[in-house]
C-alpha cells in the first residue's frame, strides 16, 4: 500500500509506490490519480521496469495540482462511462520527455514543454523517467473562456512562447504556496488559471490558421479525430463521420483519400485493431476479457474480431495474449 496523507478539501496531499507490490503499483497509481485529482486514466509500465511514483500536490472544491516524479510508463483512457468526469490534465515537463497523441495529434514533449489532454476522450501519453508539474482544470471552465480548446490538445507549447510563461510562472507558485493556500484564495486562482492558460492556447491557433491549406488541414484534422473519438461506436460508418464534421460524405472521402492513402473505413478497421492490440497487452488491463476489449473498440462480433485480429498481425487475440502475459514482450506484428 502507498503511503498517503488524507485527500481532504483543501488540504496538501502525498502518496508513493514505494511499499506497494511492484505488480500492483500501476493498478494502485492509477487509483491514487482517480480518487485525488478525478483523473480516470489506463496506467501501463514495462514488465522488467515496475513502475516508481511520487505525487504530492493539493486536493481542493476546484484547485487540485500536482508535482510528480515518475519511471518510465503509458498512460491511456480507461474507455469506461467515468472518464467523461475526468478533469482536464494540464501537464509541464520539468525532467524527461514524452510523446503525446490525441485527436489526430501527436507532439514530442521535451523538458520545459507543456500540453493539455482531455482524458475523457481517447489518448496516449508515453514517458520516460520524468519529473512534472500538472494541474487539474474542469472542463467547462476552460470552454467559457476558449470554446475550442478540444482542437488544441497533445500540442506541444514551447517555453520560448511568451504567453506560456504567464501560466507557467504561476504554476511553479502554486507548489511553493501549497501548504498555506485555503479554500476561498484556492477558489480564486481556480478560475484565473484557464484565463492565463488560454493566450497560451491561442498561439497554437494562431499558428494553424497561418499555416497553407490550413481549411483542408482543419478538415483533415476534424475527421481524424473523429474517428478516433467514436472508434467505440460499432455503428461508425463514412455517413456518421461526415454527419460528425458536417461535411459531405464525398468530401470526407476525398479529403482522406488525398492524403492518406488509404480507404476511410479500412482505415478505422485498422485503427480498432490497433487499440484492442495496446489493450490486450497492457498488464492493467489483463482482468478484462478479450470480448470486453474487442466490444469496447466497435466490435460486435467477438469472432469476427478473432479472425480480423489474426488477419492483421499473424496471430490470433487469444495467442497474442498468453504470449504477452509469459514472454513479457509483444510478438512482433505481420506485416
Amino acid at each position: 500500500m502507498p503511503t498517503a496523507t488524507a485527500a481532504e478539501p483543501g488540504k496538501a496531499c502525498h502518496f508513493t509506490m514505494d511499499t506497494t507490490p511492484e505488480p500492483l503499483r500501476a493498478l494502485r497509481f492509477q487509483k491514487e490519480m482517480q480518487s485525488t485529482f478525478a483523473m480516470h486514466l489506463a496506467i501501463s509500465s514495462p514488465p522488467a521496469t515496475p513502475l516508481t511514483a511520487d505525487v504530492r500536490g493539493y486536493f481542493g472544491r476546484r484547485l487540485r495540482f500536482a508535482a510528480l516524479r515518475f519511471s518510465a510508463h503509458s498512460t491511456a483512457s480507461t474507455r469506461t462511462r467515468h472518464a467523461s468526469e475526468s478533469r482536464l490534465l494540464v501537464s509541464c515537463h520539468r525532467q524527461g520527455a514524452a510523446v503525446v497523441t490525441q485527436g489526430g495529434r501527436e507532439s514530442r514533449i521535451e523538458a520545459g514543454d507543456f500540453f493539455v489532454i482531455d482524458p475523457s476522450r481517447p489518448f496516449h501519453i508515453q514517458t520516460t523517467d520524468s519529473e512534472v508539474h500538472s494541474v487539474y482544470l474542469e472542463p467547462q471552465a476552460l470552454r467559457q473562456v476558449l470554446p475550442h480548446w478540444d482542437m488544441l490538445t497533445a500540442r506541444a507549447i514551447r517555453p520560448d512562447v511568451k504567453t506560456a510563461a504567464l501560466f507557467t510562472g504561476l504554476l511553479d507558485q502554486l507548489f511553493a504556496m501549497a501548504p498555506d493556500i485555503g479554500e476561498d484564495m484556492a477558489d480564486d486562482i481556480s478560475e484565473a488559471l484557464p484565463h492565463l492558460l488560454a493566450p497560451a492556447l491561442r498561439t497554437l491557433q494562431d499558428e494553424a490558421d497561418a499555416s497553407p491549406s490550413r481549411l483542408k488541414a482543419l478538415h483533415r484534422q476534424r475527421i481524424r479525430a473523429y474517428v478516433r473519438d467514436h472508434l467505440w461506436d460499432s455503428q461508425l460508418s463514412a455517413q456518421a463521420i461526415a454527419q460528425g464534421v458536417n461535411l459531405s460524405p464525398r468530401h470526407v472521402y476525398e479529403l482522406f483519400d488525398e492524403r492518406d492513402g488509404l480507404p476511410l473505413m479500412k482505415s478505422v478497421w485498422k485503427q480498432r485493431l490497433a487499440m484492442c492490440r495496446r489493450d490486450l497487452a497492457a498488464p492493467a488491463l489483463r482482468s478484462r476479457s478479450i470480448g470486453e476489449i474487442a466490444y469496447a473498440w466497435g466490435f460486435s462480433n467477438v469472432s469476427h474480431f478473432s479472425r480480423a485480429f489474426k488477419a492483421e498481425f499473424g496471430i490470433g487475440p487469444r495467442e497474442f495474449r498468453r504470449a504477452r502475459e509469459l514472454a513479457g514482450t509483444v510478438p512482433a506484428a505481420r506485416h
